[in-house]
């Protein structure tokens, strides 16, 4: 079904002026009109590309209020190729910038202008492929960075390993150096395999200290585990298994790149099937997903899930 597009057109002067901002969405909830508002204060224009979702109808009066541009997708494609078809609307649209945030990240005021005013002022401002939002968890309150993904610092940045997708801006000539997102994985890691990949060609990944976005991942809950608190995401067993199938893939795609996060990255993953084992609910059917995760990505089967008949 091809995608269908509609435009409010309203007059912002945004501190972002020469940028494009993307929300995917998917069965959004009832505060996307706020959270869209308070995104396209910050940018010239908001696009909200829309993966089939069933409450079709308040996305884009949500998108209308605000006076961002809706695209319906009809289906869902997936995060991929929802974010690639921001980045060529960007490239086609002249833009020097492409912003993206996830349907339930309400982003602070001055974020963006923040975050430009750190690019501006980096000692490598043409190296950096990405700039980001610092991440702390809604639920939870820690900070997503752990001290060995940092790999430099200055007073107001991080240069770190990766960052997830929300809260980043890139700069469009990125795209033209590495190319857009990996359609493949569909979902889940598409943010860490597109920054990895950026650094594989020398460029940087930028995170802001001083500018924060909260954050949700998945339902997380924080545990007593020998003495120490571990969270848990309570991703749903659908999700475990891209998380599976998708780290996998990039550990083959980047050990020779950086060893170290993908050592890392696997003991993280190990780690996170024994918190499953031991506090979250519906393990049997997670598990079952991260093995048949694990199965296609040895078998190099891609795209969205294919459930066999019965599973």
């Amino acid at each position: 079904m091809p995608s269908r597009e509609s435009t409010l057109p309203v007059a912002y002067s945004a501190p972002l002026a020469d940028g494009l901002a993307v929300v995917v969405t998917y069965n959004p909830d009832g505060g996307l009109a706020a959270r869209l508002a308070a995104l396209r204060a910050q940018v010239e224009a908001v696009v909200v590309i829309d993966n089939g979702s069933v409450n079709l109808d308040g996305i884009a009066a949500a998108a209308r209020s605000s006076g961002c541009r809706l695209v319906e997708n009809g289906r869902n494609l997936g995060i991929a190729a929802a974010l690639s078809q921001a980045a060529g609307m960007a490239v086609d649209g002249g833009y020097e910038w492409l912003a993206t945030f996830d349907q339930d990240s309400s982003v602070r005021p001055g974020s963006i202008a923040g975050m430009l005013e750190v690019y501006r002022s980096h000692p490598a401002r043409d190296r950096i492929g990405v700039i980001s939002l610092s991440h702390r968890d809604r639920a939870t309150g820690r900070d997503y960075h752990l001290p060995w993904d940092i790999l430099a610092e200055g007073e107001a940045w991080r240069s770190v390993r990766s960052a997830i997708t929300s809260g980043n801006l890139i700069p469009v000539r990125t795209f033209e150096r590495v190319g857009r997102f990996d359609d493949r994985l569909f979902i889940d890691s598409v943010d860490h395999e597109f920054c990895l990949r950026c650094r594989a060609s020398g460029l940087l990944i930028i995170e802001c200290r001083r500018q924060v976005l909260d954050h949700a991942k998945g339902d997380a809950t924080e545990h007593r585990f020998l003495g120490l608190k571990v969270p848990s995401s309570n991703h749903s067993a659908s999700r475990r298994y891209y998380i599976a199938r998708n780290q996998l893939e990039l550990f083959r795609r980047f050990a020779l790149v950086d060893p170290a996060w993908v050592c890392l990255s696997a003991f993280l993953l190990a780690c996170e099937a024994v918190i499953i084992l031991l506090y979250e609910t519906d393990r049997r059917a997670k598990f079952a997903a991260m093995i048949a995760g694990a199965r296609d990505a040895v078998l190099r089967r891609f795209g969205p899930r294919r459930l066999r008949s019965g599973a």
